[in-house]
C-alpha cells in the first residue's frame, strides 16, 4: 500500500533515521497497531499525520510502501517499508484532502505563503470548517473571499456563527442570515445570540421558535438571553416538550416563568414520576400535594414516591 509518512527532519522516527530507497524489515510476530512495527498514515492525506507530528516542530514528508498487517481509520502498520522519495511542500499542499493541514501550516510556520495556503483550503475545504480556523487563527488573510465560501459551505450553522463571533471585519448580517437559513434544529441561532455581538434578538428568537423540536433551545434563549420573550418561549417549551425535563427546567430558571402552567404540563408530559419529582423539590410555588400525587400515579417502581416522601418527612422534621 502507498502512503504518507512523517518524519522528524532528517527522516528520523523513534530515534532511527531512514533512508529513501531503501527497505526495512521486521518479524512479523512484532508488528502492532499503535505499538510496534512500520507505520504510516491510512492513505496519502498529510493531515492524518498531525497528531503525531506537529508543524511546530521540523517536519519531512516521505511516500513509502508499506506491507500492511492492520490498520484503523488514521494509521497503517507493517512489518516492510519502502521508503520511496520525498514529498516537496507544493506536493504536499496537493495531497490534503480537507484543508486541514494547509491551515495548520498557514498557522505554525513562520514565512508560510499564507495567500497560497488560503486558496488551497478555499478549494479543498468541503465544510467550511478550516476556512473559518483559518480565518481566525491565520495573518494575512482574505476574510470576504473566507467568509463567502464558509456561507457556501456550511450546512449547519456553526461555521457560520463561529466566524461571526471569532473573527475580525466578519459581516455579522449574512452571516446571521446565513444561520437562520441552515439552522434545522435552532441549536446556532441560539448560539449566535449568546455570543455575537449586533445580533438581532427579534429575529434569532422567531428562527429558534421556529425550528426547536423538543423545547430545549427555547429553554436556553429564555434562561441566557437577555431581552427575551419569556412567554412566547414557555408556550413553545410546553408544546414541544415530550417528557416534562424542558418544562421543569423552564419553570426552574427562567425569570417571569408561570409555574401553574409549567406544573400542568409537566404532570401531563411525564411518563415516569421524575420530572413531576424534581418539580416538587425545586421550584418554588409548586403544588406539592398535586406533584406527589402524579408521581403516585406515574412512578411504577416506587423510587420518586419514596424519595418525595423522605424530603416531606425531613422538611417536617425541620
Amino acid at each position: 500500500m502507498i502512503c504518507i509518512k512523517a518524519f522528524k527532519k532528517g527522516l528520523v522516527c523513534k530515534g532511527f533515521p531512514y533512508e529513501v530507497g531503501k527497505t526495512y524489515i521486521m518479524p512479523r510476530n512484532k508488528v502492532k497497531l499503535r505499538e510496534s512495527g512500520f507505520h504510516a498514515a491510512n492513505g496519502t492525506d498529510p493531515s492524518l499525520t498531525l497528531d503525531y507530528y506537529p508543524l511546530t516542530e521540523p517536519t519531512e514528508y516521505c511516500l513509502v510502501e508499506i506491507d500492511v498487517i492492520d490498520s484503523d481509520e488514521e494509521k497503517v502498520v507493517g512489518d516492510k517499508i519502502k521508503i520511496l522519495r520525498k514529498l516537496s511542500l507544493d506536493e504536499v499542499i496537493e495531497k490534503d484532502k480537507t484543508g486541514q493541514w494547509c491551515y495548520y501550516f498557514a498557522r505554525d510556520i513562520e514565512g508560510a505563503d499564507a495567500e497560497k495556503l488560503q486558496a488551497a483550503v478555499i478549494e479543498k475545504d468541503k465544510t467550511g470548517e478550516w476556512c473559518f480556523y483559518f480565518a481566525a487563527f491565520v495573518k494575512g488573510i482574505d476574510v470576504k473571499k473566507l467568509q463567502v465560501k464558509v456561507i457556501e459551505l456550511d450546512k449547519t450553522g456553526e461555521w457560520c456563527c463561529n466566524f461571526a463571533k471569532d473573527v475580525k471585519g466578519a459581516d455579522i448580517k449574512r452571516l446571521q442570515a446565513a444561520v437562520i437559513e441552515k439552522d434545522k434544529t435552532g441549536k446556532w441561532c441560539y448560539w449566535f445570540v449568546r455570543d455575537v455581538k449586533g445580533a438581532d434578538i427579534k429575529k434569532l428568537q422567531a428562527a429558534v421558535i421556529e425550528k426547536d423540536r423538543t423545547g430545549n433551545w427555547c429553554y436556553y434563549f429564555a434562561t441566557f438571553v437577555i431581552g427575551a420573550d419569556i412567554k412566547k418561549l414557555q408556550a413553545k417549551v410546553i408544546e414541544k416538550d415530550k417528557t416534562g425535563e424542558w418544562c421543569y427546567l423552564f419553570a426552574l430558571w427562567a425569570k417571569g416563568a408561570n409555574i401553574e402552567r409549567l406544573q400542568a404540563a409537566v404532570i401531563e408530559k411525564d411518563k415516569t414520576g421524575e420530572w413531576c419529582y424534581w418539580f416538587a423539590e425545586e421550584v418554588k410555588g409548586a403544588d406539592i400535594e398535586k406533584l406527589q400525587a402524579a408521581v403516585a400515579g406515574k412512578d411504577k417502581r416506587r423510587r420518586w414516591v419514596k424519595r418525595l416522601l423522605s424530603i416531606q418527612i425531613q422538611k417536617e422534621e425541620k
